[in-house]
């Protein structure tokens, strides 16, 4: 049968002897609004990165999807078609056919989704549309039984369409294509990727609620500002976090909904009757928004949309650090003495939690080993048995040394050499960032870059 007919997307392989591997022909969804050659690109580049066999995504071309769907009269994705192929899941026939065209059936939502996160956010925060797609769409259409893999733990499910329709919970009143976009943003891999990237998909109000006051104050001092003090800042965000359980359960309870609340006026004047509205919410969005660039480290994609230069920031060499203080009665051998200082207390504080796993993981043992020597990627990756993604997803060292950074910039801050560079964004960014360059680049050719040199020096033996 033309599995199109029925209203899912097909795919059949095309083979150019020009093109390299085999690309993935399909039709468009009637639902997605995606064309029909956007659909045929990603799949191809899906199939490129990973599978051999090619990608079934958004399909029925598996035959047993194809005949399920003929079997139970599922002529196009419904609300009630999905309630009887759920409970053909149950079902000791045919199990596997209703799971897999349940799977081709969530990977549409899936498929927008990604288009739509890489369509809002690629160009700006610099995404792949490969790297995303493979956090969703990794179905290669192979049969399943759903009562083996409900077994097994939520987030060792895989294919990720066969997690989101094994968590699927129908009494909570969202349906199974809401549900499978809901989960995808939740999705743990994503969330880190996104991150990595500058990009938090959370809003303000929930991104307070789940930050701690120490992260409020460290944020405030580095990147507040005006007439709002760390202290006042950490005592506004304490009562927002006693008030906000209480104000978002009342929004599940009317709306019905998790997502969408926002703090209204006299949740504002409760927890801080002392000023207007308006201005409590401005300074919880203010607060927000450091703690973002703390979480992120992405200071000067920050500037950028706010409307100013992406040329405003001059990253400087992190052969200059002496240049950070423009006091000219503290000397520059001076002003480096108390920013090595700073840095080794950073190291002593941060690192050693960062190095214990590796106490008991040989792979990462052998990666922080390997760093520590001064092996770029390529390298580690064939010395310990990994990819290169692997690698970098392991260590991360750029996001260490950045946290680094900002804990030995704040105590910098307090010293009188550098006090005047709190009051200028721009110069607090300029110094974090000549801090985190110093941490990753040799200061003299040949040399050891000094965050490696301290792996080396303090890797636990394992």
């Amino acid at each position: 049968m033309d599995a199109c007919s029925n209203g899912f997307s097909c795919n059949a392989t095309e083979t150019d002897p020009h093109q390299g591997p085999p690309r993935l022909a399909s039709c468009g969804h009637p639902q997605t609004g995606v064309t029909s050659s956007s659909y045929r690109e990603l799949r191809a580049l899906i199939s490129a990165r990973g599978s051999s066999q090619g990608i079934t995504i958004g399909s029925l071309h598996p035959p047993q999807a194809a005949a399920a769907a003929e079997d139970y009269g599922v002529d196009a994705p419904s609300a009630a078609g999905d309630r009887l192929l759920l409970a053909a899941c149950d079902a000791p026939e045919d199990r596997e056919g209703a799971f897999l065209c349940l799977r081709c059936h969530v990977s549409h939502p899936l498929e927008q989704k990604i288009c739509g996160l890489y369509g809002q956010f690629g160009d700006y925060y610099g995404l792949d549309e490969i790297e995303l797609a493979s956090f969703a769409l990794d179905d290669d259409g192979r049969p399943l039984d759903p009562a083996r893999l409900r077994g097994q733990p939520t987030a060792a499910i895989t294919p990720f369409t066969a997690q989101v329709i094994c968590s699927y919970d129908p009494s909570r009143g969202a349906g199974l294509p809401h549900w499978a976009r809901t989960r995808l943003q939740a999705h743990n891999d994503l969330k880190v990727y996104l991150k990595e990237h500058g990009l938090l998909l959370i809003s303000d109000w929930a991104l307070l609620a789940d930050t701690s006051s120490r992260r409020i104050r460290g944020a405030w001092e580095v990147f507040g500002g005006g007439s709002l003090t760390a202290d006042r800042a950490v005592r506004l965000h304490g009562a927002y976090l006693a008030a906000y359980p209480a104000a978002k359960a009342e929004h599940r309870r009317r709306s019905r909904r998790s997502s969408g609340w926002q703090p209204d006026a006299a949740f504002l004047h409760a927890i801080a009757p002392e000023q207007p509205a308006a201005t409590t919410s401005e300074q919880l969005e203010a607060m927000a928004r450091t703690v973002r660039l703390v979480l992120t480290q992405q200071w000067q994609r920050s500037r950028q949309a706010d409307g100013e230069q992406a040329d405003a920031l001059e990253v400087p060499d992190p052969r200059t650090l002496q240049d950070l203080s423009e006091q000219p009665e503290h000397s520059p051998a001076d002003q480096l003495t108390l920013i090595h200082a700073a840095l080794e207390r950073a190291l002593e504080a941060v690192m050693p939690a960062v190095l214990a796993p590796a106490a008991s993981d040989p792979q990462l043992h052998c990666l922080w080993q390997g760093y520590g020597e001064g092996l770029t990627n390529t390298p580690l990756a064939e010395r310990c048995g990994c990819s290169r993604g692997t690698v970098s997803k392991k260590l991360r060292p750029e996001q260490h040394a950045s946290t680094i950074a900002r804990q030995a910039a704040g105590e910098l801050l307090r010293q009188p050499a550098f006090s005047a560079l709190g009051g200028s964004v721009e110069d607090l960014e300029r110094m974090v960032e000549a801090l985190r360059n110093h941490l990753l680049i040799p200061e003299r050719e040949g040399d050891i870059a000094p965050l490696r040199r301290w792996v080396h020096q303090h890797l636990p033996v394992s």
